[in-house]
């Protein structure tokens, strides 16, 4: 049999029941050695941090915990990257088209000094732009979708590319969903969780005075 090493924690139950339409109940299971379990309607959660016996993980807990943010330490910690790295498409979108129709203006403005041509380049110009705004719609419409998706779909426009001579990625600034149940979480469960723990030390202390 190979060799292996083994301790044995005993672990800490909290129960909490919340006011709140996002998350209204988490079970949290922590032990000394690091390791943190929720179970939630908002999600379930794992991580595992490596305490020495001269640091208290409660206290880490508070810290990163009270503040509620959505998208600070914890929600690094915990999210789950399939969740979090699904594409916003409304958001990725819309500044292209802003972009495509400040060419169009541009374009437009351009060639009205071009009296003779001008018959000639605004039905080419009108039927370039249509395509390219159809195209942009057609990905926005998907709703969110995977960044594999996503990019796939960005890289084979053929008439926005050609609007923009193929630099239209310089305008691209692709937006995330995020893990919205880690998010949730993080602002509405784990300060809570933060005052509670809190709440238990200082009690704990006030004990021993």
């Amino acid at each position: 049999m190979d060799k292996y090493n083994m301790t044995k924690d005993t672990s800490e139950v909290y129960r909490l029941n919340i006011d709140s339409y996002r998350c209204q109940w988490a079970t949290i299971t922590i032990n000394k050695t690091g390791d943190l379990n929720i179970i939630s309607d908002c999600g379930n959660f794992t991580y595992s941090w490596r305490m020495n016996e001269n640091e208290d993980f409660k206290d880490l807990l508070i810290r990163i915990c009270k503040h509620g943010e959505g998208r600070g330490y914890l929600y690094d910690k915990i999210h789950d990257y399939n969740r979090a790295n699904r594409v916003d498409t409304v958001k990725t979108i819309t500044p292209l088209k802003r972009e495509l129709f400040q060419y169009y203006r541009e374009k437009k403005r351009d060639s009205w000094f071009m009296e003779k041509d001008r018959e000639k380049i605004y039905p080419q110009l009108d039927t370039r732009m249509r395509d390219a705004y159809d195209e942009l719609t057609s990905i926005e419409s998907e709703g969110d979708m995977s960044e594999d998706n996503f990019y796939n779909q960005i890289y084979s426009i053929q008439h926005v590319n050609e609007i923009f001579n193929g630099n239209f990625y310089e305008y691209l600034d692709v937006e995330y969903i995020g893990d919205r149940q880690a998010t949730a979480f993080c602002e509405i469960v784990a300060p809570i969780f933060a005052e509670v723990l809190r709440k238990e030390k200082e009690q704990s202390k006030n004990k021993q005075i």
